[in-house]
């Protein structure tokens, strides 16, 4: 049956008719008109979703200037879109989309809504690892697993992470440009351009986080056992396509990693003349007209300059970048050493337990940040002491802590309250009451 219908239809022939690929792709013109009205029958300006020809013919006309409205054929132009996007009710001599239409306006309004709003990657991917997680040992449900959710979360995953790479690509084009932007005064153009970088540092944590999730999920798939054949068949096709995910996002990655010579040569171009000159004024206007306060130990700036407060994530490591050209390193002998079993054995038990109280920190974050969404309040003091009542250590009590403390803090959705009149006390540890709050 399926030969016989590849038989009767080929898809290059069809859409290579003369007539049939200019009915399914409309011209700049026809597009912007069926996208207008598109909108109205969302908003509900047409009753029924109806819409009449001097309807369709006002809009074209806002759409053409003074010379193409004289050889403009409205009839012609309808009965071209009557093909697969408008279709007319002889009885209501009214016109209403065909299902083509709206797939096509519909596709185009999400592709580029993507570009702008943050992307599911993480979303989708927790909630297929979570999923996953559940049905490991019951290959019954492990098939299920392939055949419903991943199903189900697949193309919309696939345009995630094509949302997220295009972006990423407006993001660094935007930053290129403005760090070219010749016009602009010096403090703009160094506002503008970090702006443009955090934009680009948000973009670049959604990267971050599609990168472990799906390689969470490629590892959970790996470790299956199964001897199902058909189990074994979507295992591999499973990890074929998050291997291609993750050389999607590697590609993306290397398009952040192309940002960097545009921030040298902006630095380059402020070190010219003029600019000096500009910055040097603008620092002696600073030290002039600043005053501190002794008691509180604050700088005033002058009350031309607005003040700034910034929350910034702590840095776990520090890289320094060194030219080689300028200062390169000196041939030293290479050393040859034995290995010690005995060493690498404790090295790796060593090794495994800080991956897994890493694993146990990372778990009680997630479920105080869960218990944050549902309760809209959450005393982290408190929760100090059920992680050290439940794991016995007080390092990860610790690190738990500030972890949460400090990620709500560096957050616009939370508010962290520390009262440092109230001791929250166990066992001889106290603690002031810190309270964080959901805005």
């Amino acid at each position: 049956m399926k030969e016989e219908e590849s038989q009767i239809f080929n898809f290059i022939d069809e859409i290579s008719k003369p007539e049939i690929y200019k009915q399914l792709y409309p011209d700049e013109k026809e597009g912007i008109v069926i996208a207008h009205l598109y909108e109205s029958v969302k908003a509900g300006n047409y009753e029924n979703d109806a819409f009449s020809a001097n309807e369709i013919r006002n809009i074209f006309e806002s759409t053409l200037n003074e010379g193409e409205k004289r050889v403009f054929h409205l009839k012609e132009r309808i009965n071209k879109l009557q093909k697969f996007f408008i279709k007319y009710d002889d009885e209501t001599q009214l016109y209403s989309f065909q299902e083509y239409g709206v797939k096509f306006c519909r596709i185009a309004e999400e592709t580029l809504k993507g570009s702008l709003k943050p992307t599911e990657i993480k979303i989708i991917c927790s909630q297929l690892k979570h999923k996953l997680k559940e049905c490991l040992g019951d290959d019954i449900k492990i098939e299920e697993w392939f055949t419903i959710d991943f199903k189900n979360f697949h193309p919309n995953l696939k345009q995630q992470i094509d949302f997220l790479d295009r972006q990423i690509d407006e993001a660094v084009q935007k930053l290129r440009n403005d760090t070219l932007a010749e016009k602009q005064l010096p403090i703009q153009l160094l506002q503008t351009v970090s702006d443009d970088l955090e934009d680009i540092q948000k973009k670049n944590e959604e990267l971050r986080a599609a990168f472990s999730e799906t390689y969470s999920i490629s590892t959970l798939l790996i470790e299956i056992e199964t001897d199902q054949k058909t189990i074994l068949d979507y295992i591999k096709n499973t990890t074929r396509f998050f291997d291609n995910v993750q050389s999607r996002l590697r590609n993306t990655n290397r398009r952040l990693d192309k940002i960097q010579p545009k921030i040298k040569q902006l630095f380059f171009i402020l070190s010219q003349p003029e600019y000096s000159a500009k910055i040097d004024r603008f620092i002696r206007f600073l030290l002039k007209y600043s005053t501190l306060e002794v008691n509180d130990k604050k700088i005033i700036l002058p009350k031309e300059i607005e003040a700034k407060t910034t929350n910034y994530k702590r840095c776990k490591y520090i890289v320094i970048d060194r030219d080689r050209s300028l200062f390169p390193t000196q041939a030293k002998p290479r050393k040859k050493y034995e290995r010690n079993p005995k060493i690498e054995t404790q090295n790796k038990d060593i090794l495994e337990a800080a991956f897994r109280e890493t694993q146990v920190i990372e778990d009680w974050v997630q479920l105080f940040f869960a218990q944050l969404q549902q309760r809209k309040e959450l005393d982290i003091s408190k929760g100090f002491f059920s992680v050290l009542d439940e794991t016995n250590n007080f390092t990860i009590a610790t690190k738990v802590t500030f972890r949460v403390i400090e990620e709500a803090h560096n957050s616009n959705k939370y508010s962290v309250n520390i009262d440092n009149t109230n001791l929250v006390e166990k066992a001889n540890t106290a603690l002031w009451k810190t309270m964080i709050v959901q805005k």
